[in-house]
């Protein structure tokens, strides 16, 4: 019995490091931004210019959307998937949004990027994204392209890009705004939009 003790104290911790060599990641808060996390004392890192969306991109809801042409606005962009249960549960959050902003220099702009290829109908897309009141921009996002040019790595995940363009905060899951740090990502969009364009 001793013995086996002793293996498994000496046994696990070498697994553990081999693992972490093996498999290096770092963890990251979904309320951390890419400017800088929404805590005060949180070094900032310089905001990056939002990845454009590529010129063939399908769009639904809307005239083919470049960032570019949105300078001077805050673009929320979301990544979600219909079958996505989390993506679901974001819905509300995205309705309550286009109803305060609306008439404001604010564009939401939806990138649907599917998990499973039956997501990847885009006769479904339309008729989910209308059947639960979504009713921004989306781009349809079959290959993949624009989830990987914005290294994007969850569903959902949602960007704050300011009105020069670039990527300012991130969050990645669900969105309970009950919950103070999601209160706080989503004030952000207030705070992008009080800065002067340039």
């Amino acid at each position: 019995m001793i013995h086996k003790r002793l293996l498994v104290v000496i046994v696990v911790p070498v697994l553990a490091g081999l693992l972490a060599l093996a498999y290096p990641w770092t963890a990251r808060s979904p309320s951390q931004s890419v400017e800088s996390s929404v805590q005060a004392e949180a070094p900032e890192v310089a905001p990056e210019t939002a990845p454009e969306f590529p010129p063939n991109t399908q769009w639904l809801q809307s005239e083919p959307l470049k960032l570019a042409d949105l300078r001077g606005r805050v673009v929320i962009v979301q990544f979600w998937t219909f079958g996505c249960i989390n993506c679901i549960r974001n819905y509300p959050v995205y309705k309550a949004w286009q109803e305060k902003y609306a008439g404001q220099a604010v564009t939401i702009i939806g990138v649907h990027t599917p998990e499973f290829t039956n997501e990847a109908d885009v006769t479904r897309v339309r008729a989910k994204a209308r059947e639960n009141g979504l009713r921004f921009p989306i781009a349809i996002d079959n290959d993949s392209r624009i989830w990987k040019s914005w290294d994007n790595h969850a569903w959902p995940s949602i960007y704050l890009v300011d009105k020069q363009g670039r990527v300012r905060f991130s969050w990645e899951g669900e969105l309970h705004l009950e919950n103070a740090e999601a209160r706080q990502f989503a004030s952000r969009i207030d705070d992008l939009l009080a800065e002067k364009p340039y």
